[in-house]
């Protein structure tokens, strides 16, 4: 039954801001340096997939953007509810000199609604009506250590993926390595298969219609 709902749900979850806001949203990260990124399913209901990064640093000063997507399920999956944040974040938040060791130590609060976008929807899975929201607080402290099991090397990626009214870009090079995560996730704790690595000269960019 998960499968089946799942494009089903992202359309509607993506379509979910029109009724907030006509206006066009977009969001374009310059990302060189460190990233890491964690893809997690707690539990046959839950799942959630986060990667932050370090951005190009500017005469503005430094900063780091962060993608974070929940699904969590009913337990009788009667609805799902779908948690979304996408911005930039302190640079203060993701520290650590090299891919050898880094942390993230994010709190909702600090989201910018000028600089990031960020909602939870639910949607019952009998009558499809979708109901949309803030995302509660909460906070994710996370610690990754390269283990260097795997290593891969991205020398070109262009990608464009849209769901509903919202459209994802990503062109990428980068230096991967498959990394050890502990810590938590709003409370979850973190298992499952890390990655670290470097960006060189990549884009992210979100278009919220």
């Amino acid at each position: 039954m998960k499968r089946t709902f799942v494009s089903t749900l992202l359309t509607l979850t993506m379509l979910a801001p029109l009724a907030l806001t006509a206006q066009t949203t977009v969001f374009k990260f310059h990302q060189d340096g460190e990233f890491a990124s964690l893809n997690q399913s707690t539990d046959p209901n839950n799942s959630f997939s986060l990667t932050v990064s370090r951005n190009f640093a500017t005469a503005a000063g430094e900063s780091a953007s962060l993608t974070y997507t929940g699904f969590s399920f009913a337990a009788d999956f009667s609805s799902v509810t779908v948690t979304q944040i996408v911005g930039t974040i302190p640079s203060t938040d993701f520290t650590g000199q090299n891919t050898q060791n880094l942390a993230l130590n994010f709190d909702v609060s600090q989201l910018d609604p000028a600089t990031s976008f960020s909602q939870a929807c639910t949607v019952d899975l009998f009558s499809f009506t979708l109901t949309c929201g803030p995302i509660p607080p909460g906070t994710i402290q996370l610690s990754f250590r390269e283990n260097g099991a795997q290593r891969t090397r991205v020398l070109a990626l262009g990608e464009e993926i849209t769901t509903g009214n919202f459209t994802t870009r990503i062109h990428q090079r980068s230096d991967n390595s498959t990394a050890n995560v502990t810590g938590t996730v709003f409370g979850v704790t973190a298992t499952g298969a890390a990655t670290v690595g470097v960006n060189h000269s990549s884009t992210l960019e979100f278009v919220r219609n």
